[in-house]
């Protein structure tokens, strides 16, 4: 009997790989010896190898994406030494850097069919068929079982009911992605007793947090009503991350919304910026006054945490358009905010762009932007500042009280700018700093800016 090994090389303790239980549960039904061992990626290679070693696999099945490709390369290469006789097969967004690899089969895509018809032809990649049919996710199985409590107990829980965008953002992995690909159809007989059996054993695995991987989670209406209603009527202990598309929020969403207890849901809202001109360049339709007025409901009427996001590089935006979005965006109050630096994805639209526009970005993962067609690098090292700042002083959620104040009164990049300067001339690094210093430096700023 072969013994097949599914390697989690995870960015966090916290952290799971949905794509090996989709995987594993894919041959649940076949005469295989199967197991999952999570790593992150803090543990030394050699503690990863040993163990990996000690478990004499036939096959591997790793994931790679941008913040794991690097560290797996590696391990792949080493692993190779000592386990010579085994097979690896890799999937994710950035398996198709493995194709040269000896002893690998690459999965590029939708992988549960292709690793189905792997495990028909016995793990021999030679006898096995070539792109086979995908599956509809509606017939793939569910991915997790009661026996996962042990390693999933108060973790970051992945799950979806859709895939496919109707959306195409140049900069995404889903602007190509046109299928339409929903798990559960409501309108037919047994489909809500299903959504409702799988959420129950979700929560049974008792997750810090169940994150729904679906673009736009909101564009299933009906759906999202269902789940919602299911979230706020339980009695979980954790919470629910949905991503959701702040336009599309209408008042029926906030009859049920409202009812949620606090703690229970959490939206991620992607702004990228309050720029039309820009939203329009990058092929996201989206109306920044309406979604302005979304959130500032989300945040009086509901007791929704919401984390927003901005993207500086967007092709076009220059440094005075970014400012003006994160000034705007912070009047609304979001829990958490990000400000993120463009990253050019392969096979995305924006890798064109970049190169027809004279982006520079990193050769390696996770391929962030060094200069887009408006913005120097030294412009870049400036917002990256901020975004180190927000993370550090207002995702913490410890003083919103005195960021209200000060917002009322200051435009947020004044703000950041000084507690920017404040640490530059402390010589502190702008993170890692201890709750006692970021209380100090928090009054140090109010009295600054209100003297």
């Amino acid at each position: 009997m072969k013994k097949i090994l599914f390697v989690a090389l995870n960015s966090s303790w916290s952290q799971s790989n949905l794509a090996l239980y989709y995987m594993r549960q894919m041959i649940r039904d076949m005469d295989f010896e199967t197991g999952i061992l999570p790593f992150t990626m803090k543990e030394p290679l050699h503690q990863i190898m040993e163990e990996i070693y000690t478990q004499k696999p036939d096959v591997i099945c790793l994931s790679a994406y941008i913040w794991n490709r690097v560290l797996l390369y590696g391990l792949q290469k080493e692993l190779t030494k000592i386990l010579p006789h085994c097979l690896f097969v890799i999937g994710g967004p950035e398996a198709a850097a493995f194709i040269n690899s000896p002893g690998c089969h690459v999965i590029i895509g939708a992988g549960e069919s292709e690793f189905r018809a792997l495990a028909e032809c016995d793990f021999v990649p030679r006898d096995c068929r070539q792109n086979p049919a995908p599956i509809p996710l509606k017939d793939i199985p569910f991915p997790y079982t009661y026996e996962d409590l042990a390693d999933l107990e108060d973790h970051l829980i992945y799950y979806e009911c859709y895939r496919g965008c109707p959306y195409a953002c140049i900069y995404c992995l889903s602007a190509n992605d046109k299928r339409h690909q929903p798990r559960f159809e409501l309108s037919k007989a047994g489909e809500t007793q299903r959504l409702k059996d799988e959420l129950t054993q979700l929560a049974k695995l008792k997750p810090r947090t169940l994150k729904f991987i679906d673009r736009s989670f909101n564009i299933q209406k009906e759906l999202a009503h269902a789940i919602w209603d299911f979230a706020i009527e339980s009695d979980s202990t954790f919470d629910y991350h949905f991503e959701i598309y702040p336009d599309l929020l209408d008042e029926t969403d906030f009859a049920i919304l409202c009812r949620a207890p606090a703690n229970r849901i959490r939206f991620e809202v992607g702004i990228q910026s309050t720029n039309p001109e820009v939203l329009e360049r990058c092929g996201r339709h989206s109306d920044w006054q309406k979604s302005r007025r979304t959130l500032c409901e989300l945040k009086e009427r509901t007791k929704i945490r919401v984390h927003a996001d901005l993207i500086a590089g967007l092709p076009g935006e220059d440094l005075d358009s970014v400012i003006r979005s994160l000034n705007e965006l912070c009047l609304c109050e979001p829990a958490a905010l990000q400000l993120g630096m463009l990253k050019i994805l392969p096979d995305t639209p924006m890798h064109s762009i970049a190169i027809q526009r004279e982006y520079l970005w990193m050769d390696l993962p996770p391929y962030q932007i060094l200069r887009s067609d408006t913005l120097s690098y030294e412009e870049l090292c400036l917002l990256q500042d901020y975004a180190h700042l927000l993370n550090l002083y207002w995702n913490k959620e410890e003083h919103p009280d005195l960021w209200h104040t000060l917002l009322q009164r200051y435009p947020a990049d004044r703000i950041l700018a000084l507690l920017r300067e404040m640490h530059l001339s402390k010589e502190m690094p702008l993170h890692s700093v201890s709750k006692q210093k970021r209380e100090m430096m928090m009054q140090s700023l109010a009295d600054k800016l209100q003297a």
